[in-house]
């Protein structure tokens, strides 16, 4: 699968960024904006967003976004991921090491680690992914969408929103449905091998993120030697966007003990 880019700043040093569900890749320009002068960040849009191909729906979702991504390794770059693309990130830096700097996350959304670390949070998640998925077998992808980013949006109402936003959202619903697998029961064995990442991590979440956000963050940083949390106050899951200055001087701190 081919994915489309874009290049973001005028830095020497490269990073891939990777952006959240129901996103594109454009999402990443105010971050790059705050690391225009230290970073080029080639940007991806998902399979099924932006003006990359839709996903054919063979195999698994994950893998197949990992097994596009993966030609794009061609030298070490720093890997920024928000969301799902935090998830894909994890999984480049254990499928190619030597080509992975450093990893600055915010709250990839590896769920399976809560059904170890915080179950009764793993059944809220159930709970919710179950009623997006009945709606959306319901043929209701409009009713799908407003209740997913109730959760996981940016605080807006629904009605709230920009028309191409709430379109778009219905359109993409399905990948949210369909990257269960991966996220939510791990079928790719992320959780056992996170010890094996060595580059400078830094895990980020938002203060105002469902609970369910600090369990799997928490996890996954204690799983990764010498990983570094980072919790902003005032911040939801969409943090990259609402408060990217924040955001963006985490990223630089990593690069910074990256070397």
């Amino acid at each position: 699968m081919s994915l489309f880019y874009r290049d973001l700043g005028l830095g020497q040093r490269k990073a891939i960024a990777l952006h959240c569900s129901l996103a594109h890749s454009g999402a990443w320009r105010p971050v790059a904006t705050c690391l225009r002068d230290d970073l080029k960040i080639r940007a991806f849009d998902l399979p099924s967003h932006g003006d990359s191909p839709d996903w054919s729906g063979a195999g698994d979702l994950l893998d197949a976004t990992v097994e596009a991504m993966l030609p794009h390794l061609t030298e070490p770059v720093d890997l920024i991921g928000h969301s799902f693309g935090g998830v894909v990130c994890l999984r480049l830096a254990l499928e190619r090491p030597e080509m992975v700097r450093s990893l600055s996350l915010f709250e990839p959304v590896l769920m399976a680690i809560a059904r170890e670390d915080g179950p009764e949070h793993a059944a809220w998640n159930r709970a919710l992914m179950s009623e997006v998925m009945t709606l959306v077998q319901n043929g209701d992808p409009e009713s799908a969408a407003r209740t997913f980013m109730r959760v996981w949006g940016d605080g807006r109402k629904w009605a709230d929103l920009p028309q191409d936003l709430r379109e778009g959202s219905m359109r993409r619903i399905g990948f949210i449905t369909a990257s269960a697998p991966g996220i939510e029961d791990d079928i790719s064995g992320i959780i056992p091998r996170l010890g094996q990442i060595k580059v400078p991590v830094v895990l980020m979440d938002g203060a105002d993120s469902p609970p369910l956000m600090k369990v799997v963050q928490d996890g996954i940083a204690a799983r990764i030697p010498g990983a570094r949390r980072v919790t902003f106050a005032g911040q939801a899951h969409m943090g990259p966007i609402t408060h990217a200055p924040q955001v963006a001087r985490e990223i630089a701190a990593t690069l910074a003990e990256a070397g």
